[in-house]
């Protein structure tokens, strides 16, 4: 289901003990296996994600330093990359493309709250980056963001509309700066 403003509709979600126990699991887990491990041990933290329900393609690069709050929220495509210091908040599935690129310290934030609402519901929606896309250091993407094919997401930037395909945008809120060359995946 999407707005008129083809963004996906946030939808209201619920924690249950189960979400709390494999949470409870998956951070002892990384806390002890995955954030220890050399910057070069890839395959290890490939490893790690997939036995917590990541679907993780071929030579994809997880950082020791990248926060994963739900690897089984999580499905990464062949050669994608997740950089030390993202932080992943994958209540809502997060996907990130065939070499894709998801620089330090970017935040992709896939829930959010009703502040209209007295009780405060959380309200989530997954987020997309798509092949051959890069989100640059620093920056912000709320729930329900698309990062279409090849565009370029400027260091610092807050995205809360998504971004066309071979477009570079930046700022906050992000705009467009300029159209990008269209290549081939390798």
């Amino acid at each position: 289901m999407s707005s008129p403003a083809g963004r996906p509709l946030l939808r209201e979600w619920q924690v249950t003990r189960r979400d709390r126990l494999r949470r409870i699991l998956w951070n002892v887990g990384w806390l002890l296996l995955g954030r220890p491990s050399p910057n070069l041990l890839h395959p290890w933290r490939r490893w790690l994600a997939r036995m917590f329900g990541a679907q993780v393609g071929r030579g994809v690069h997880i950082y020791p330093g990248a926060k994963i709050w739900a690897p089984w929220n999580l499905r990464m495509g062949d050669r994608s990359c997740l950089a030390n210091g993202v932080g992943c908040y994958n209540v809502a599935p997060i996907e990130i493309g065939e070499d894709a690129v998801v620089s330090q310290d970017v935040y992709l934030c896939t829930a959010t709250h009703d502040y209209n609402d007295r009780a405060f519901p959380v309200l989530i929606a997954p987020i997309t980056i798509k092949a051959q896309a890069w989100v640059a250091a620093g920056a912000f993407l709320s729930p329900g963001v698309t990062v279409h094919r090849g565009a370029v997401v400027g260091a610092r930037s807050v995205v809360t509309a998504s971004v066309p395909a071979w477009s570079v945008v930046a700022g906050n809120p992000a705009r467009f700066i300029k159209s990008r060359l269209k290549f081939d995946a390798l």
